[in-house]
């Protein structure tokens, strides 16, 4: 199978499980269980058009015929007078396109690591066992990403906070970013991997505010502090940010 047909048949398995999560489940409050539909339709999406016989696949007819010397040589002759040269040109455009945005992308997402390291370089950072923590100088940002916790020093609640990034930190939420991330830089052309990934965080702002607000037993006042701090600083958006007003009214 030739790869950009491969690529094209695995972005549309992609697309079709994510409007079947978008139609059928996103509105289901068993966030765990989305959260593990959403990876498996990433993995499934490549693995499908492999063990079968893929809707896209041109299908390969054997008929027999008998050739005589004129036939081979009418056929090399047609074959030489059809010009390919122009198919091959476009086929190289589309190749050079693709790889461009790949590249692209790829970049973009070794800069927001690069601006992580270079936050946690600049600030203060706390060992808690096992997780760093940030200290934000004159900042009220929040946000998570793998074993590290940045919190802004000019922050309110603390206490509630932490306790919303550990469950990021300890359900391993990062190794999915990178993982959607990846996924993006390889199929950076489909616009319903940027709604997966966009749905994805919010199944992990989801299942910390339901943990964070069973260990306080007041749901209400979770809501209220949610309220109070709509509008505070975002973190890089490979992280995991506390404060994200377009998730609000969901949260």
């Amino acid at each position: 199978m030739n790869w950009l047909h491969y690529l094209l048949e695995a972005n549309i398995y992609l697309s079709v499980f994510y409007l079947l999560y978008y139609i059928l489940l996103r509105n289901v409050t068993y966030n765990k269980a989305n959260r593990v539909y959403l990876l498996s339709a990433c993995i499934l999406a490549f693995i499908i058009p492999v063990v079968q016989i893929g809707i896209l696949r041109p299908a390969d007819v054997h008929t027999p015929v008998i050739e005589t010397i004129d036939t081979v040589m009418l056929q090399q002759t047609a074959t030489r007078a059809a010009a390919p040269v122009d198919h091959l040109k476009w086929q190289d455009l589309l190749v050079y396109a693709y790889i461009l945005g790949e590249l692209t992308m790829l970049c973009l997402f070794i800069s927001k690591i690069r601006q992580l390291y270079r936050i946690s370089r600049a600030n203060k950072v706390l060992s808690r066992g096992d997780h760093k923590l940030v200290i934000l100088e004159d900042s009220n940002a929040a946000f998570s990403f793998l074993n590290y916790m940045f919190i802004g020093a000019k922050l309110k609640e603390v206490d509630r906070v932490t306790q919303h990034e550990l469950v990021h930190l300890y359900q391993k939420h990062s190794y999915d970013i990178i993982f959607l991330e990846l996924i993006k830089i390889v199929n950076w052309f489909n616009p319903f991997v940027y709604l997966l990934q966009r749905s994805m965080r919010a199944l992990h702002e989801f299942i910390a505010d339901e943990q964070t607000a069973a260990l306080e037993n007041d749901t209400l006042a979770y809501s209220s502090f949610l309220l109070d701090n709509a509008y505070g600083l975002n973190g890089p958006i490979v992280t995991h940010s506390f404060f994200n007003s377009n998730l609000l009214k969901k949260r």
